[in-house]
């Protein structure tokens, strides 16, 4: 699901599915709640409380629509919200595993982007930066 290229990542539908309804749903019972019992004290809670967990849900909606790295003609091009990189793949110096993150830097050892360890399909773009003889540190 919202694959970018054949050798990319992707996000899982369950994922994108809960944080989907979890946002639709508790907003929409939130605002059922507080048109229906206006008044009530116990219902402008239950409305705040949903209305927290539904911008919770849209957070992290956000944040797997976004986070996702792909391989295109040699390059490797990674996102996460509003930090876009990309970099050839001749021009990679290294690729460091930490907390579950991959940190590419460039032949200076300058950090050009990362890429979440635990993504669908990560496999397919280890297994290319190997093929293309990229150094993991």
């Amino acid at each position: 699901m919202f694959k970018h290229g054949d050798i990319s990542t992707e996000i899982s539908k369950a994922q994108f599915i809960f944080a989907l309804l979890s946002f639709v749903l508790m907003n929409g019972i939130g605002i059922t709640i507080f048109i229906v019992f206006w008044g009530n004290m116990l219902a402008v809670f239950a409305f705040i409380l949903m209305f927290i967990v539904g911008i919770c849900s849209l957070g992290v909606l956000i944040g797997l629509v976004s986070d996702y790295a792909y391989i295109k003609d040699d390059r490797l091009y990674m996102s996460y919200i509003f930090k876009k990189s990309s970099i050839d793949l001749k021009d990679i110096g290294g690729v460091k595993l930490k907390n579950d993150i991959y940190h590419v830097y460039d032949k200076k050892q300058g950090e050009v982007g990362t890429i979440n360890a635990l993504a669908q399909g990560i496999d397919s773009i280890t297994n290319e930066l190997d093929r293309k003889h990229v150094p993991f540190i």
